[in-house]
């Protein structure tokens, strides 16, 4: 597939998502084949999951003792990052991660 097809196509799932529109509306206003446009938004929604997919699966969280308040632990779940400084209570961490991870 040509990179400029793969751009084109791109650049209208964008613009259709930022207009609001239904996917016939779109596809009838600047003329392209509504079933095309959904089958491009399908394939490049299933390319990104599977880049996601790729990263690490398991974090391991450990206690960590930061009474002289230098321990932070920071961590990026999605788009969301997460810091914490002083103690950690490893189980109430992992119901947040878990949460955060939940609302991908």
């Amino acid at each position: 597939m040509k990179a400029s097809t793969r751009a084109k196509w791109t650049a209208h799932i964008q613009a259709w998502a930022a207009s609001g529109e239904s996917c016939r509306a779109y596809a009838a206003r600047v003329g392209v084949n509504a079933s095309t446009l959904a089958s491009w938004k399908s394939r490049l929604s299933r390319e990104a999951a599977d880049v996601v997919d790729e990263r690490p699966r398991f974090v391991e969280l450990t206690t960590v003792d930061a009474r002289d308040d230098g321990g932070v632990i920071e961590l990026r779940v999605g788009s969301v990052d997460v810091r914490v400084r002083g103690p950690v209570d490893a189980s109430a961490l992992s119901r947040v991660l878990d949460v955060l991870e939940a609302r991908r």
